[in-house]
């Protein structure tokens, strides 16, 4: 889509930018900025390494069939099933990370792993990006290989089933609707 290609009346420059909170997953930067109407104010802007989502397809077409994992998310303090996905890791390429997150979560390795879709989950204050995969052709060849504080399991979920459950408890996590609506648009389902 092509609004306009002149963007230098809405664009703001950084005046100064620090770090004013670090933790393990995310850094909290403070940034004053001047707008081209002349207005300096001050920001806060979130930011959290690239995440990467996986649609593991067992199965495609009318029978089609995905692996989904089911896990406690310590933020809302819920069990989600969801997608297996994670972080991109510093040097990382997001393809590189999501055949990683596969076979760790799943223990299956694809044949075939393509983007289907990418976002700013939150552009108005974090600087990340997440990108969704389609696996085909799998074939499960180890054992989970999880991180030190992840406990999850694996499930098969029918088309049906999902399409019925996504935006739904235990579904209803945001990373997991906007890979299904990827994985629906790739499949000229929408």
């Amino acid at each position: 889509m092509k609004i306009k290609d002149d963007d230098s009346q809405l664009r703001w420059e950084i005046i100064e930018s620090e770090i004013s909170y670090e933790a393990r997953i995310f850094k909290l930067r403070s940034v004053r900025k001047h707008a081209p109407n002349g207005k300096n104010a001050s920001f806060v802007s979130m930011d959290a390494p690239d995440w990467v989502t996986i649609i593991p397809e067992l199965k495609s077409g009318v029978d089609a069939e995905f692996l989904m994992v089911r896990q406690y998310r310590h933020g809302s303090e819920t069990i989600e099933v969801e997608f297996p996905a994670g972080v991109v890791d510093p040097g990382e390429k997001p393809l590189e990370a999501a055949a990683r997150e596969l076979l760790e979560e799943t223990g299956y390795r694809a044949a075939e792993l393509r983007e289907i879709g990418s976002v700013n989950p939150n552009p108005a204050f974090m600087s990340n990006r997440t990108y969704t995969y389609l696996a085909r052709g799998l074939e499960k060849i180890a054992e989970l290989k999880l991180d030190e504080h992840e406990l999850l399991d694996v499930h098969k979920v029918s088309y049906r089933d999902l399409h019925e459950s996504i935006g739904h408890e235990p579904c209803a996590n945001a990373i997991t609707t906007q890979a299904w609506y990827f994985y629906l648009r790739d499949s000229g389902r929408i």
